[in-house]
């Protein structure tokens, strides 16, 4: 039987405690989007900024009804992805979402990035909305994936 660690799953690995160096950090935005943001596919939509070290653990991100025909389709991401945390989420009607996507969780950020909403499909008969929620998540400029090794 083989057994496998991590790094920070071996006995001498690192235990966080008080004062470690990670912390929970918690991103409000609030965007008043336009009709002319959403009526063009790859339209970008600038939401908020994340520290160089962030990894995100959950977003909320909520739309008003900005189509009053059945097209509008958001992605939530960055530059490198743009539906790295929410894909295709509807905009068509006013709605929530809390689902961060699986490549989203703890995907650490090695610079300070620009967090944007895209149209992955624009609006059929646009409406002017609104974008708001919350990105959370932790900031360790430390952490980093450690592989599987055996023990």
């Amino acid at each position: 039987m083989a057994i496998y660690a991590t790094s920070q799953s071996l006995p001498g690995g690192k235990t966080k405690g008080p004062g470690a160096s990670t912390q929970e950090v918690v991103i409000p935005f609030i965007v008043a989007v336009s009709t002319a943001m959403i009526d063009n596919a790859n339209d970008e939509v600038g939401l908020a900024w994340v520290p160089k070290g962030f990894m995100p653990t959950g977003i909320v991100f909520n739309t008003t009804d900005m189509d009053s025909s059945t097209g509008l389709l958001w992605d939530v991401g960055d530059d490198g992805d743009e539906d790295r945390l929410i894909a295709a989420f509807s905009g068509q009607a006013a709605g929530t979402s809390q689902t961060l996507r699986d490549v989203g969780l703890l995907y650490k950020y090695t610079a300070r990035t620009l967090i944007k909403a895209y149209v992955n499909t624009a609006a059929t008969t646009g409406v002017a909305g609104t974008l708001k929620g919350v990105l959370k998540g932790i900031v360790d400029e430390d952490y980093d994936t450690t592989p599987l090794v055996a023990a």
